[in-house]
């Protein structure tokens, strides 16, 4: 238990000794000073009580000292004096002290008096403490709930009365404060919302103090503006009633914005989806058109050229049946690289005497990585079509797609005779070429063809799309230099 300093003021030194010893034997610490002058200058803030006798004899007086000692330190004052005369009880009027304490009524009421000084004075400050809490807790109040930005509104459970509203929902909903005191929440929502609100109000009863979402509400303004609110709220502990503090914030606007939104999503929807349509049909019809031509033409070399376009034109069909089915969302190129390497192997001349083997990663790809890897494919294709396989009986050509760290490696190899890509590029015919570069610029990609033990070309490209500086620096190297007429027509078209 910490000891209780105390400050003994007593001009009798024989009384002072005594008092001195009553008191240490009950464990205070007690510091003696004979005179007025003698207490000033030993008070401090570390001092629990300062025991003043009120005649100090010559001298400064003892209620003089008091006030010194009260204005200069927070250390409270009790008066000890061996006279119960008016006058001398009349000195101590207007000090603010915790007693009168007779010398003469022996050391028990002496103690006595002592502690009740001690549980007087714990009494105040807890008081003290007590308001500045209550302080505090207004000031949190009015930030939180008068002065909150969102509208705020305290009703009583029983009843629904409103019972308490902060100016944001005076201002929002045109109501002032005394009109909303005579309203019940029922009176601010729209009326077709009233019977849900009665079953809602139930279950909120219920919940007592909890937190609770109620989620959107339609509210009526006073001057008959509906509007939507997302609403939630908790019980309130109020004297001798429930309540619950509930918050309506206003998502009117936002949800007008997201309809609108989706509105025009479904029309942008529809027109991509008519506009896949007749794409797709065009493709198909060209496609009927060019096998026909095929057919009549008695050239090796002018069936040979028309195959391709229509080998072509294939993968671009297989493209927007994708679209047309639903998949734009979908980013996986399994099922279209699969199809398109299939229908690239069947449209060629060459198709009874190649097999296709193919390893694709179900790897999330954008929209114009899928389409550029699917051209990339058809080309490289063609030309392992055209220069591997001319004296062999049998071959294979392989597709592999995979991730490798951060990288997409496309790998298309096979097994017939070496070609080079700088035979392809001096080639008359090396659109292929030129549609490989322009992929590889728009995709950051890097190309490599090793010749060795057959043909494979390597396509590797950044998972994600490279930023303009990265396509530059690619479009600037010297194989795309020569392309560049060609890649330039391409962008064209496509901005057309």
């Amino acid at each position: 238990m910490t000891t209780r300093r105390l400050l003994l003021v007593e001009d009798d030194e024989a009384t002072a000794l005594l008092e001195k010893r009553i008191l240490e034997k009950q464990n205070y610490g007690v510091t003696w000073a004979a005179t007025g002058e003698q207490a000033l200058d030993f008070c401090n803030n570390e001092f629990d009580l300062v025991l003043m006798d009120i005649d100090l004899g010559p001298g400064m007086k003892g209620t003089e000292a008091a006030r010194i000692i009260l204005q200069t330190y927070d250390v409270p004052v009790a008066f000890l004096s061996s006279h119960t005369d008016r006058e001398t009880v009349e000195l101590t009027s207007g000090i603010t002290s915790y007693g009168y304490i007779l010398k003469t009524a022996g050391p028990v009421v002496l103690l006595a008096s002592i502690e009740m000084v001690f549980r007087l004075i714990l009494s105040q400050k807890q008081e003290r403490e007590q308001r500045r809490k209550s302080r505090e807790s207004e000031l949190r109040y009015r930030q939180l709930f008068a002065l909150n930005p969102l509208p705020m509104w305290v009703y009583e459970t029983k009843d629904l009365r409103i019972i308490n509203v902060n100016d944001a929902a005076a201002e929002q909903f045109g109501y002032s404060r005394e009109e909303f005191l005579k309203m019940k929440v029922s009176d601010i929502l729209h009326p077709e919302e009233r019977e849900r609100f009665s079953r809602r109000a139930e279950e909120l009863r219920a919940l007592a103090g909890e937190y609770a979402k109620s989620g959107l509400w339609s509210f009526q303004k006073k001057n008959q503006e509906t509007i939507l609110a997302e609403v939630f709220g908790h019980g309130l502990d109020f004297p001798e009633r429930e309540a619950r503090l509930f918050v309506a914030n206003d998502v009117t606007q936002e949800i007008a914005a997201r309809e609108k939104t989706l509105r025009e999503l479904e029309e942008k929807e529809r027109l991509l989806q008519e506009f896949y349509r007749r794409t797709r049909s065009h493709i198909a019809a060209l496609e009927e058109m060019l096998k026909i031509r095929a057919r009549e033409m008695t050239s090796e070399e002018g069936t040979r050229a028309l195959l391709e376009a229509i080998n072509r034109l294939a993968g671009l069909r297989l493209l927007y049946d994708r679209l047309l089915g639903g998949a734009q969302s979908e980013r996986s190129p399994v099922h279209y690289l699969k199809d398109l390497c299939r229908s690239t192997i069947t449209a060629s001349w060459q198709s009874a005497r190649v097999s296709l083997e193919t390893q694709i990663e179900d790897i999330e790809l954008s929209s114009n990585q899928i389409l550029g890897v699917g051209a990339v494919t058809v080309e490289v294709m063609e030309e392992s079509l055209r220069e591997a396989f001319l004296h062999q009986t049998r071959g294979t050509i392989t597709v592999h797609l995979e991730k490798s760290e951060e990288d997409i490696i496309l790998s298309i190899s096979d097994d017939g005779e070496p070609w080079a890509l700088n035979k392809w590029t001096d080639r008359s015919d090396n659109f292929g070429v030129s549609v490989i570069l322009m992929v590889a610029e728009r995709l950051g990609a890097s190309i490599g063809v090793e010749p060795d033990q057959g043909n494979r070309f390597l396509f590797r490209f950044p998972h994600q799309e490279p930023g303009k500086e990265f396509k530059d620096s690619i479009s600037n190297s010297p194989l795309s230099e020569r392309f560049r007429k060609v890649i330039e027509a391409v962008h064209e078209a496509d901005e057309a």
